[in-house]
């Protein structure tokens, strides 16, 4: 089995279980969906709460719940509740992924990525300082999704709980809508990272840090300045009120787009056209001014920005930083100069 296909498998695996963990929480609702979409237009059910109430009983006790609610009222501890749930999942997400992405790449397929000497292990310290700068940030990334979430339960957005509201035909029309703008959103967002000088000195450049072989990691995935992460993920929240969306789907998407953060800093080479693998991401670490997507390579092809790596290249390029992230500015406006390495 080719190293490309193993990695697919990885993720479809990880898609899987993540999806069918989610899924199963459908099964709480056993009313009349038609009955309950009129009790919602009338404005007199919200299962958006109701859902968020049933998943936090499993994770807290009654008497913490009830702490909480005390000690806050009813709304902001229904949404500390939810936020610590959250922070919770995301952990889970980023350890899960991240430690799973380490054992197949440094274990499983160590002898093979790593006996031709082309690239090197990564350094331990830069591991441990990746987890530590993505476990910090989390407590930042957790209180994303409560805005969503409040946006969602306040009938801001156009996001809908039942696929009945829609049917299946809209539902997929809304899909493709909605993870075009996303992406269209993400593309903008990272390439202005890049390009506001202010924006990626103080916010971009800790994680352009990160820039070869002996520091790009799994771990890496969302080792970002928090606000960094935040203003990449917002587009998920912003486009919730321009185009309808599947309530779950959404909340998939969101945490799904974690998991795929780990799949893309693991610097190996694998064919995945049209999806922006870790091929491309690898190239956006060493060049600064390419690749900027997020799941595709199409913004990038539309825009101009998309660098083709090449497999003879690949291991070269990645094992030695084209330039200092500092230096991005002079790179990006004069190309390769003295300070090149």
């Amino acid at each position: 089995m080719k190293l490309g296909i193993k990695k697919q498998v990885i993720i479809f695996l990880c898609i899987t279980i993540f999806i069918s963990t989610t899924a199963t929480s459908l099964e709480w609702w056993l009313g009349d969906i038609n009955s309950n979409i009129k009790n919602m237009s009338a404005g007199n059910y919200n299962p958006y709460r109701e859902f968020n109430n049933w998943v936090n009983s499993f994770l807290f006790s009654d008497s913490f719940i009830d702490y909480l609610m005390i000690s806050c009222g009813d709304e902001w501890g229904y949404y500390l509740a939810c936020y610590l749930r959250d922070l919770v999942a995301g952990t889970c997400v980023y350890w899960l992924t991240a430690g799973l992405w380490h054992i197949t790449i440094y274990g499983i397929l160590g002898k093979q990525l790593f006996d031709d000497k082309k690239r090197s292990y990564p350094d331990i310290n830069v591991m441990t300082e990746q987890m530590c700068i993505a476990q910090a940030s989390l407590s930042l990334y957790a209180a994303l999704p409560i805005v969503s979430e409040y946006l969602i339960e306040s009938g801001y957005t156009k996001a809908y709980f039942y696929i009945d509201e829609v049917g299946w035909s809209m539902y997929t029309l809304y899909f493709i809508g909605y993870l075009s703008l996303v992406e269209i959103g993400v593309y903008w967002m990272h390439r202005t990272l890049h390009t506001n000088k202010t924006l990626y000195k103080y916010i971009h450049l800790p994680h352009h840090k990160y820039n070869n072989h002996a520091s790009l990691t799994p771990w890496a995935s969302i080792a970002f300045h928090p606000l960094d992460g935040i203003l990449q993920a917002c587009p998920y929240v912003i486009c919730l009120l321009l185009v309808p969306m599947h309530y779950f789907t959404h909340v998939i998407l969101l945490f799904f787009s974690g998991v795929w953060a780990t799949n893309i800093h693991d610097a190996v080479y694998a064919d995945s056209e049209p999806i922006m693998g870790a091929k491309y991401h690898t190239l956006h670490h060493t060049h600064y001014t390419v690749n900027y997507g997020q799941f595709f390579i199409f913004c990038d092809w539309f825009w101009g920005t998309l660098k083709v790596p090449e497999r003879n290249e690949f291991d070269k390029k990645a094992s030695k930083a084209t330039v200092e992230p500092a230096d991005y500015f002079t790179y990006a406006l004069f190309g390769d100069n003295k300070k090149t390495k």
